[in-house]
């Protein structure tokens, strides 16, 4: 019994051996695509890159970029599979990256094309590079994991933190053909050694027509009622102890959203009431806060600055850009007020709208100062 079971061990061995060697070596024929860029030349065609890792016979990994020029993403492909001697695979892309330029002229072809294929998943991470997308993948990174998780891990933690809004390609695709709802996309520049997340890419339809800052796309994920929302920096109306001007940081954020969706005088009117509860950890002022006063005043000044931050970013999303990332058609439809709301009616209606926001501050706790 004992030589009848060695010889079962031996012989699953040497097929699971068989099989890991067969596996690698079909992996060693792919060239397993994991980011994509898209940038606009001058003359219209388009610039295409792709980020592909090679394992290393030693284990190790270095990265592919291969760029080509054509009109379409299908034509691109094409160019670029013919500087590989791999099998080139699209079904592990964790982002795409669009230069801003191509990102204000329109997206939905590129983006829709994406979308449609059976390889690649849904989920995927779009993103709008100030400049070009294959400036991002021609750095090097020393420090930082290879470019592909780098890019993911870094916008899908923006998200979690909801410091932008969340977003991916079948949100966008979602967003963009969809009646009474503009996307926003994740805005990146280059850093010296890194890419940073500056705010978002803000789109009427499928053309970018503005940015709002980090801060300023903060607030606008405020208006999804995100329930808890990390920290909140507020420049106060006091000077510290040192004469310059005081900071307070509310953190451990609750967000308790109201939204009123109503017409009036055949316009729409959309009011939102915002809680906001949280804890002070950092304040540079001189007040003392063990006192219920000067917390209650304290609270005021925190409201008054974050009601004009609030202000100025609706204004600009309505009155500048042109734009809807609240989803305000969609809610404006859904109550009933119009049934067969198309796209050039909400943009004339929401040109009129009634926008206004009412935020409130509650400081819960003042013990977290460091």
């Amino acid at each position: 019994m004992r030589k009848i079971g060695a010889l079962l061990v031996a012989c699953s061995l040497f097929a699971t051996g068989c099989q890991s060697q067969s596996s690698q070596r079909i992996l060693e024929k792919l060239g397993v695509i994991s980011a994509v860029g898209y940038d606009l030349r001058d003359d219209g065609n388009l610039l295409g890159t792709y980020v592909i890792p090679n394992f290393t016979e030693t284990g190790g990994e270095k990265i592919d970029v291969l760029s080509a020029m054509g009109h379409t993403s299908k034509e691109l492909r094409f160019r670029m599979s013919r500087q590989s001697e791999r099998k080139l695979v699209s079904g592990q892309i964790r982002a795409v990256l669009y230069g801003e330029d191509l990102a204000k002229k329109g997206l939905l072809s590129i983006s829709d094309t994406l979308f449609r294929d059976a390889e690649i998943g849904s989920q995927i991470h779009l993103a709008v590079v100030q400049g070009e997308a294959q400036s991002v993948f021609h750095k090097r990174y020393p420090d930082k994991p290879s470019i592909d998780l780098y890019l993911y891990r870094m916008m899908r933690k923006e998200m979690d933190e909801n410091t932008i809004p969340k977003s991916n390609l079948h949100i966008f695709i979602h967003d963009v053909n969809g009646v009474g709802v503009d996307p926003v996309l994740p805005y990146l520049r280059l850093g010296k050694e890194d890419v940073i997340v500056d705010g978002v890419a803000v789109f009427h339809e499928d053309k970018m027509v503005g940015r709002l800052s980090a801060e300023e796309a903060r607030l606008l994920s405020y208006l999804e009622g995100k329930k808890s929302l990390g920290e909140l920096d507020v420049q106060l109306p006091e000077v510290s102890t040192s004469g310059e001007q005081a900071h307070a940081v509310l953190m451990y954020m609750h967000i308790d959203r109201k939204v009123d969706v109503n017409k009036k005088d055949g316009v729409p009117s959309i009011h939102y009431d915002l809680n906001i509860r949280g804890a002070i950890t950092e304040y540079s002022g001189s007040q003392d806060l063990e006192q219920m006063p000067v917390v209650k005043k304290l609270e005021q000044s925190l409201q008054k600055k974050l009601q004009q931050r609030m202000d100025k970013v609706i204004d600009k999303l309505q009155n500048e850009y042109h734009s809807d990332p609240m989803g305000l058609g969609e809610m404006y439809r859904s109550k009933g007020f119009a049934p067969e709301l198309d796209q050039k009616t909400w943009n004339e209606l929401y040109a009129k709208a009634k926008v206004d926001v009412k935020i409130k501050v509650s400081i819960l706790q003042t013990g977290m100062i460091h």
